[in-house]
């Protein structure tokens, strides 16, 4: 049985008090997004910093610059960090303008300048005609390209940067190994797949508060139901988990949210822990984890009495 611990409380103060320093193999999480989403009302909560043009100097970045130091301490030498962000949309009465504000740039200037190595992303590309229709963006809009073509922008993809802390690690694995014992581990074909760096084929809905989530809501209880602002696609973790971790390490998600990272985790046979500040997501992200543990310990029971 894999190991999982999840703590209710602030990542950044929680790095600190709870977890040694150099224990984690691989990090995965989506950050907060300055204010995009309001997940909770708490002081700690990072994504409660006002919106910005600046991202580097304001609230937001002086926030992030704590939880990256944090986040170092506990990364062991040689580990990524893989940080899921999407980029911020401009608004004419917040902003003064209306396009892009950089947040992808700012998140790699803010790592880098703490002396992490940026290694490179993967761009997950969005559905247009769906990002158009949910928020009303004219810029992707046939409307606005008749009436005036150069206000035509495309849609906002997602981005997962990947961090690495310097220094020298074993390495966990390598495709030859693959090859030979696939089980939770990257294969030749996978990275075929994922070396392009642009992911088209990620299901928006794959979530576990999605409807073609094999871990939805049929596994729990209704009153264990804390929907997601936006979770995190669970191909997307469970490709970063089996590229850059290997069975029996420790992965680790500081903005846990319902429980998506470690779950993945799990299925894999990795050992998890995160932190989650909102009480309604910790209480969702334990059942969440105890489900799939239960899970994994039916399809292993499976697996052995068909060897007998």
């Amino acid at each position: 049985m894999n190991k999982v611990t999840i703590w209710n409380e602030d990542c950044i103060n929680g790095m600190y008090t709870c977890m040694l320093p150099e224990t984690v193999d691989l990090a995965v999480t989506s950050i907060p997004f300055e204010e995009l989403f309001t997940y909770s009302g708490k002081v700690e909560d990072v994504g409660n910093n006002g919106s910005t043009i600046n991202l580097r100097e304001g609230r937001f970045g002086l926030n992030l610059r704590f939880f990256i130091t944090a986040l170092w301490r506990v990364m062991r030498p040689g580990s990524n960090a893989c940080i899921h962000i999407q980029q911020l949309l401009a608004y004419k009465n917040q902003h003064g303008f209306i396009g892009r504000r950089d947040f992808r740039g700012a998140v790699i200037d803010l790592f880098s300048k703490h002396e992490w190595d940026w290694k490179g992303e993967f761009v997950i590309c969005k559905n247009p005609q769906a990002m158009a229709q949910r928020l009303n963006l004219h810029s992707l809009m046939f409307a606005t390209g008749k009436r005036n073509g150069r206000e035509l922008a495309p849609a906002p993809n997602d981005y997962v940067l990947i961090f690495q802390k310097p220094g020298i690690s074993a390495p966990a694995r390598c495709l030859r190994d693959a090859e030979e014992n696939p089980s939770g581990w990257v294969s030749t074909d996978e990275w075929i797949r994922d070396a392009h760096g642009i992911w088209t084929d990620i299901d928006e809905f794959d979530v576990l508060d999605g409807a073609r989530s094999s871990k939805g809501k049929s596994a729990l209880k209704e009153e264990q139901h804390e929907k997601h602002v936006c979770p995190l696609q669970l191909e997307v973790i469970r490709r970063l988990v089996k590229l850059y971790s290997a069975p029996g390490e420790m992965v680790y998600d500081p903005f846990l949210g319902i429980g998506s990272t470690a779950v993945v985790a799990v299925e894999q046979g990795r050992d998890a822990c995160g932190h989650e500040l909102k009480e309604s997501y910790y209480r969702r992200a334990q059942a969440e984890v105890s489900c799939e543990q239960g899970r994994k310990e039916d399809r292993e029971r499976t697996l052995f009495d068909g060897l007998s």
